[in-house]
């Protein structure tokens, strides 16, 4: 895979796609020919419009062409149907125009002319191009479309090589006003119902700043725009010929057009060589579509139409969907997908949830995190589902497909085996206990309550989970949280099964588990912790057991992970590089500025007794999360290469007690807080580190 990205790196944004362009197909199957890769090419080229057996769940179809003498230049849809690759580079559009005369293409033209009534667009009166670039870095467009070379962002420059999977734009100058670009922009479901290019929530000004950006339009006044050039007056008998042409081309199979009817399902036989005669040959056949296709592209649709097209078992049916989409521009699912490394610095939010603050969350068994009715909100667009306010890049709407989609998930992740929670209601009051601070597992430290905000980092709310996730999952997620999410904040507090708050509910996992989901669907108040946020001043002081604390800290960064241990031995824990920071004696930390600071500063312990550690020259680790022990001691999980790596911490005897251990290879270097008398106690495949005050 590694060779695979650094293979698109080599690829500019000017690079010609004289072939289709189809990213799902790029990213995952271009390399050698397979009847996968074939699947999806039989989708997204559009062959399953004539020929039927798509594998996948929302059938690609062509543009709206309604209106089209309102919205596209004359001279442009000319060209296009001409040689649609040259008018936009990889087109999946098929040439169809082949062997046509100049006299016939213009009939065509004609007809098209008469689709629709007319649009007539009202102008804005104000653009401004540099906001909507910041849009377009900002929202997702890059996700699917290459960053602007000159952009300049938050997190760095503009690419000066950009991604092969980057779907090419037109010359949309040449193609199209301002203000017609700005009414597809603010719902482009209207004119792509396939929803390969889905709606993304615009403001009537965004939708006009973006517009001005796409086009480079630098005048603040839209009035001032040109409109479109007016397309020829009406040929009634050309417009007859035109019509008579796009019947016999099957142009319907793909396009609504009025009045004319769609050829019945043409289904291909298995034994075809597809070298002659065929749409997907070397040679084009007049009246017929015709695709110039790589020899891999080719091979692929001939290894999925002589093969089997059964209906694939659900993980591969899903994957062919979700790549067809290109859903996997921003999600990964089953650890496929995700934001590439050209662009995932163009993914931002906030940095102290780390990459579940920027990139959107996994679809890894949506259909059954989710419940139906919320999963089809997400899906149509609905401002009330949007719930991480953090994250920049938008989640996109499907308005026409929501509940198709909604269905299919739900059955695509159906889960027989997924175990139910068992409610108590005598249990109920404990879950606010075990929400909380004074004794539960710290969930208000990270997430909000309603209008209440967390005492950290601001996870999302986890008030009204009971109306968005399903409770079987909501169990299987809380025993294991990194199996879903890789490198998660989010730390397991029943690992392996086992709870690590023994007092509450004598320790019983599923007791607990089922306490909480039931607070949160009918307990009464807040969770136990939440404070007055009148106070001034919010000292956090261990007493019985550890309290565990993220926050921004000095000399250790903005994914600091503090632990402050009864008896006054307290450390700070580098999330980013896996490492211990900082070891300090005395009073904890006052935690008002995370708490309750629009912008956190970075925080300083509460004493003066400080014991650095020098990370310097030691091998970063990937940071995994972390385990509460059963008496609320930490052990904080990284990786190396290959080597898994827990480092666990607990207090003895006024004494503090490290042990590092390893699955394979080497011991891993570690530093250690300067000032202190270290003990080292060397088993097998484990090093105990005994600080101690001289």
């Amino acid at each position: 895979m590694q060779n695979f990205l650094s293979a698109l790196l080599l690829l500019t944004w000017g690079g010609a796609h004289a072939e289709p362009h189809v990213v799902g197909y790029e990213r995952f199957h271009s390399r050698a020919p397979s009847a996968q890769g074939g699947a999806v090419l039989f989708s997204e080229l559009g062959c399953a419009n004539c020929h039927g057996g798509s594998q996948v769940i929302i059938p690609r179809k062509g543009p709206s062409l309604e209106n089209l003498s309102s919205r596209v230049s004359h001279d442009w849809v000319i060209q296009f149907l001409q040689n649609p690759e040259a008018s936009r580079q990889g087109s999946t559009m098929p040439h169809m125009a082949h062997g046509l005369v100049e006299q016939e293409i213009d009939a065509i033209v004609s007809y098209l002319a008469t689709l629709g009534k007319g649009l007539k667009f009202k102008k804005a009166r104000h653009a401004n191009a540099e906001r909507g670039s910041a849009l377009y870095h900002e929202k997702g467009c890059v996700a699917c479309h290459a960053p602007t070379r000159d952009f300049r962002g938050p997190q760095g420059s503009g690419l000066k090589l950009t991604s092969a999977l980057a779907v090419p734009l037109p010359d949309l100058g040449q193609k199209t006003t301002l203000t017609a670009l700005e009414h597809f922009l603010a719902d482009p479901s209207k004119f792509r119902p396939d929803s390969r290019m889905p709606r993304i929530s615009l403001e009537k000004q965004e939708a006009i700043d973006l517009a001005a950006h796409l086009l480079d339009y630098q005048s603040s006044d839209p009035r001032q725009a040109p409109d479109l050039i007016p397309w020829p007056k009406i040929d009634h008998e050309k417009v007859a010929r035109g019509r008579s042409l796009v019947t016999k081309m099957n142009c319907a199979s793909c396009h609504d057009l009025p009045e004319i009817k769609v050829s019945k399902l043409r289904p291909l036989a298995l034994s075809s060589s597809f070298e002659n005669g065929a749409c997907i040959s070397k040679n084009s056949v007049k009246g017929a579509p015709h695709y110039r296709l790589t020899e891999t592209q080719r091979t692929s649709l001939a290894l999925y139409l002589k093969g089997n097209k059964t209906v694939p078992p659900n993980s591969l049916k899903g994957h062919l969907s979700f790549a067809a989409m290109n859903c996997y521009a921003c999600h990964s699912r089953d650890g496929r997908g995700g934001p590439v490394p050209e662009v995932d610095s163009f993914f931002i939010g906030n940095k102290s949830l780390g990459d579940s603050g920027r990139v959107p969350p996994p679809l890894t068994g949506i259909g059954h995190k989710l419940q139906y009715d919320w999963l089809a909100g997400v899906l149509e667009g609905r401002k009330d589902r949007q719930i991480r306010p953090y994250l920049k890049t938008q989640m996109p709407a499907y308005p026409g497909h929501a509940e198709v989609l909604a269905k299919w998930l739900a059955e695509l992740d159906s889960d027989p085996r997924a175990q139910p929670i068992i409610l108590n209601s005598k249990h109920t009051e404990m879950g606010g206990k075990l929400l909380g601070n004074q004794g539960g597992v710290n969930c208000i430290t990270c997430h909000s309550w309603g209008d209440q905000q967390s005492l950290g980092i601001p996870a999302l709310d986890i008030s009204s989970l009971d109306q968005r996730i399903q409770p079987s999952w909501f169990r299987s997620y809380l025993l294991d949280p990194s199996s879903y999410r890789p490198g998660t904040l989010m730390p397991s507090f029943w690992p392996r099964g086992q709870s690590s708050i023994r007092n509450v509910l004598d320790g019983n996992t599923e007791h607990q588990i089922a306490a909480i989901w039931g607070f949160i669907k009918a307990g009464k108040g807040s969770p136990q912790g939440l404070p007055d946020q009148h106070s001034s001043r919010f000292e956090l002081v261990p007493q019985t057991t550890p309290i565990i604390q993220r926050a921004f800290f000095e000399k250790t960064g903005t994914k600091a992970i503090l632990v402050g241990f009864p008896g006054e031995i307290h450390l700070a824990y580098d999330g980013m590089k896996s490492q211990l920071s900082l070891v300090w004696r005395g009073q904890f930390f006052d935690a008002y500025g995370t708490w309750f600071s629009r912008f956190a500063p970075f925080e300083k312990p509460l004493s003066s007794e400080v014991y650095p550690v020098n990370n310097a020259g030691l091998e970063a680790s990937r940071f995994r999360g972390y385990t509460i022990g059963p008496r609320g001691n930490p052990t904080f999980l990284s990786s190396r290469v290959n080597q898994t790596i827990k480092d666990s911490y607990r207090i003895e005897d006024e004494k503090l007690i490290r042990m590092v251990k390893w699955d394979q290879g080497t011991s891993p270097q570690v530093a250690h807080p300067a000032g202190l008398r270290v003990e080292t106690i060397t088993g097998d495949r484990s090093i105990k580190y005994i600080y101690s005050w001289k």
